[in-house]
């Protein structure tokens, strides 16, 4: 095949099958993100379509954990204020009214605390990161191999 140096041309070819299984590996766990993170999107979408407010703030990017509490607080608070919506209700409060007032926030705080299946945790980020940094350790053959390569297998 007119191949010089044999040994070279084999670490080269390691190299490359490597990085296409590193790829194909990060592929797979981005998949896997994407699926769970659907889930979620989707399960928090029920909530939010009984009020909780949005994740997103104006620009569509994730609310920094503080910022999304004092969003939840604000809420909450909005929703026990509230005046009553009619005349029955506006006498002493009983227990009923205030269940009334809050049984949103209680299938929320119910639905929250059933959100995740198991605990979340960033295990499966952690392996994609470390995929990726290997992807990016690796290094490619040069275009010009390719076409040398290419030359020498026609």
């Amino acid at each position: 095949m007119g191949i010089a140096n044999r040994t070279e041309t084999i670490q080269l070819i390691k190299r490359v099958l490597t990085l296409r299984n590193l790829v194909q590996t990060l592929e797979r766990r981005t998949q896997d993100m994407q699926t769970e993170v659907k889930r979620f999107m989707d399960k928090f979408l029920v909530l939010q379509n009984r009020g909780l407010p949005s994740l997103l703030n104006i620009a569509g990017r994730l609310l920094i954990h503080e910022q999304y509490a004092k969003r939840v607080n604000a809420f909450a608070t909005r929703e026990i204020n509230e005046k009553p919506s009619s005349s029955e209700e506006t006498g002493p409060a009983t227990g009923q009214t205030i269940y009334n007032k809050v049984e949103s926030l209680f299938f929320i705080m119910n639905e929250i605390n059933h959100l995740f299946e198991v605990a979340p945790n960033f295990y499966k980020y952690t392996e994609a990161e470390e995929t990726m940094d290997a992807i990016l350790r690796h290094q490619l053959p040069t275009q010009d191999w390719w076409a040398n390569a290419i030359q020498k297998i026609l």
